[in-house]
């Protein structure tokens, strides 16, 4: 009759249903760490700090005054305005744009960065929740196991040896369970930390991501645009080269208009101001700046392009660990599965029946439910590898 009720419990305990309660999604975890991280706060000031100066951007000398005695009678003010060339300024302008842009790219980044470290956190929590869900089916299961044995072994109808196989089953497991719990809520409480949650939290069951299983090992030289650190060079890169007109238009003659008094007092008014023009004549500091913008230019573009070749190489291994943890997926869901539950079906049976005795029954229960942690294990590796897939390729 004991046998029975072991058996009645194992196949009722796997179907237990989850306690309905409210659960944090990883769009709300994401949302909330968005707006609680202090680096996109940072972010967010450095752009709105390059649109402030943008109004710098068309920056005027200051003008020069003077009092003097142009003829050595009497003392008189002057005034002169100097400017650069007006392409200067409109570059100027041009290249705060960019650099707002840079900033804003640069945010980018870092949202780009905090989502795919929230979103393998909210997995590792999803994992380590179904985990020990699983390992809490062993642990009242073996326990029970155990219990049982104590008394058949008192009742002399076991051997020691089944009872002491059936304590250490159990506290193997038991020590794994309590390890598994230990894990999920130091996971737990990193993710209230990113997002700024002062209440426990729960997440969503672990399910296989949504995701095409699209296993390219080629990857689209276009779509590495997309990702956010090549976005970021890019852009950087046409900071350098708007730099670069800049630099050249700094070489090209100003202008100065003034006022000055340089005869009499009685002097006619109109014959009063003046105009000039500013020559460059040290034309090697403009052409060092020249060059050296140039250089600027192409050390961005050699690390631009370096970079799509490194990301190129790791999304070919991206596209692979996707394949890979996709297939095991496959290979759980179709057999792997259905033949541990064979395994639990069988050995209760026989159990049961008698014709097997406590450890062969818990041999057989830990080689299926080992069955069921690898699959749970393969869930987390697809669905991390999809989500490394994406933040390669600026999908996040």
């Amino acid at each position: 009759m004991f046998r029975y009720s072991i058996i009645v419990f194992l196949t009722g305990i796997i179907s237990l249903p989850s306690v309905a309660q409210n659960v944090l999604t990883e769009s709300e975890a994401i949302s909330k760490a968005l707006a609680n991280n202090k680096n996109i706060q940072a972010a967010s000031l450095q752009v709105n700090q390059q649109q402030q100066l943008l109004k710098s951007a068309i920056n005027l000398r200051n003008p020069d005054f003077f009092i003097e005695a142009p003829t050595g009678n009497f003392y008189t003010g002057s005034i002169t305005q100097s400017f650069e060339f007006p392409t200067v300024y409109s570059n100027q302008y041009r290249l705060q744009k960019q650099q707002i842009a840079v900033a804003q790219k640069g945010k980018q980044l870092t949202e780009a960065e905090l989502k795919y470290r929230v979103k393998v956190l909210y997995l590792e929590v999803q994992y380590a929740d179904s985990l020990s869900r699983q390992l809490y089916i062993q642990d009242t299961l073996y326990e029970k196991i155990m219990l049982s044995a104590v008394r058949q072994f008192k009742a002399g109808q076991i051997d020691y040896l089944q009872q002491t196989f059936t304590e250490t089953q159990y506290g193997e497991i038991h020590n794994q369970y309590r390890q598994s719990l230990t894990r999920a809520s130091s996971l737990k409480s990193q993710l209230q930390w990113f997002t700024g949650i002062k209440d426990s939290i729960a997440v969503e069951p672990l399910i296989i991501s949504v995701a095409q299983q699209q296993f390219s090992l080629t990857p689209d030289s276009a779509a590495l645009l997309t990702n956010p650190s090549v976005q970021l060079l890019q852009q950087q890169e046409n900071v350098a080269k708007q730099n670069i007109a800049l630099q050249k238009s700094k070489a090209l003659p100003g202008l100065a208009f003034g006022y000055f008094n340089q005869g009499e007092r009685n002097s006619k008014f109109y014959n009063r101001f003046r105009l000039g023009v500013t020559i460059p004549l040290w034309f090697g500091q403009y052409k060092s700046n020249i060059n050296a913008a140039k250089t600027e230019q192409q050390v961005i573009q050699n690390k631009r392009q370096g970079l799509q070749q490194e990301l190129s190489a790791q999304i070919i291994n991206a596209n692979s660990e996707m394949q890979t943890n996709w297939q095991s997926v496959q290979y759980y869901q179709q057999t792997g599965l259905r033949k541990a539950q064979e395994v639990i079906t069988t050995s209760q049976r026989f159990f049961v029946s008698g014709e097997i005795d406590y450890i062969s029954l818990l041999r057989n229960s830990n080689d299926a439910y080992s069955v069921y942690q690898k699959y749970l294990e393969a869930v987390r590796n697809y669905n991390l590898s999809v989500i490394n897939h994406k933040y390669l390729m600026g999908q996040l």
